[in-house]
C-alpha cells in the first residue's frame, strides 16, 4: 500500500503547522479529491529557513506536504524552485498511481509560495 516513507511523514510530520509572520504564504485546492493545501516559508540570509504546512486531506497529501516541506528547508528559493516529482517521489519512496494527485497538489502548492518571494537577482 503505501512506503514506510510515506506512513512516517504522515505519522510524524515535523513541519505541520502555521508560521507567525511568512515571508510567504500560498493556498491551493485540488477541486477532484477536495485536498486543500497551504504552504508558508520564511527566509532568513537568502534561504528558506523555515517551512509550515497545513493539510485537508488524504495521508498522501499530508505526506507529500511534509516531504516537500523537508526538501525545500534550507534551500535558496531557486533551488527550492528545481525540486521535481521525482524528487519528492524519491524521498516518499513512491506512491500509488491514483495518489500522485497528492504529489502534485504539493509540488504547485509550494510553486506558488515561491511566486511571491523576490527573485535572488532583484537583491
Amino acid at each position: 500500500m503505501y512506503s514506510p516513507q510515506v506512513l512516517a511523514a504522515f505519522h510524524h510530520p515535523r513541519h505541520a503547522g502555521a508560521l507567525d509572520r511568512p515571508d510567504a504564504l500560498a493556498r491551493c485546492e485540488n477541486p477532484a479529491c477536495g485536498d486543500v493545501m497551504q504552504f508558508a516559508l520564511q527566509l532568513a540570509s537568502g534561504r528558506i529557513a523555515a517551512v509550515r504546512f497545513l493539510v485537508q486531506g488524504c495521508v498522501p497529501a499530508i505526506a507529500a506536504a511534509e516531504a516537500l516541506a523537508a526538501l525545500a528547508e534550507g534551500k535558496t528559493p531557486s533551488e527550492a524552485r528545481a525540486l521535481t516529482r521525482a524528487d519528492l517521489l524519491r524521498a516518499l519512496g513512491s506512491l500509488p498511481a491514483p495518489s500522485r494527485h497528492a504529489a502534485a497538489l504539493a509540488l504547485e502548492t509550494l510553486a506558488a509560495a515561491l511566486a511571491q518571494l523576490p527573485s535572488e537577482t532583484a537583491r
